[in-house]
């Protein structure tokens, strides 16, 4: 392959944390792609196929995927007694799922090429318990 430099991916490009991350990565001379709502490709990581998508689409623009950050976050501040299970399926879903299928669709060609790096960030989760 013509160009060698390595592309790390980062969900949660926009926020606070993965900015960061996408700083320090392109400061060591990695080409980065921020995955999220308002990114270069901007995806919903809650559903398999959006995660797979945005996966298949890093690799058909750049041609590979070196190394996968996934610090994206779903968080709905709510009190505990709030929390039924459409919601706990959607943190379940973006918290923890598209950790799999991102690292699914990531590590086939990481594991062709002999070098991959998967970092995966979890968020803090926090309720208010409430006196009934």
């Amino acid at each position: 392959m013509a160009d060698e430099q390595r592309v790390a991916v980062v969900t949660g490009g926009s926020g606070a944390i993965g900015n960061a991350i996408v700083t320090a990565l392109e400061e060591s001379e990695h080409r980065t792609v921020a995955l999220g709502r308002r990114t270069e490709i901007a995806c919903d990581l809650t559903p398999e196929s959006s995660a797979k998508e945005a996966a298949a689409a890093v690799l058909e623009r750049h041609g590979r995927r070196d190394a996968l950050v996934h610090c994206a976050a779903v968080f709905d501040a709510m009190p505990l007694s709030e929390l039924d299970l459409p919601r706990r399926r959607r943190l379940m879903a973006g918290n923890v799922e598209a950790s799999l299928w991102l690292a699914q669709a990531f590590a086939p060609g990481m594991a062709e090429r002999g070098f991959g790096r998967i970092v995966l960030i979890s968020p803090d989760a926090q309720w208010t318990p409430q006196a009934q």
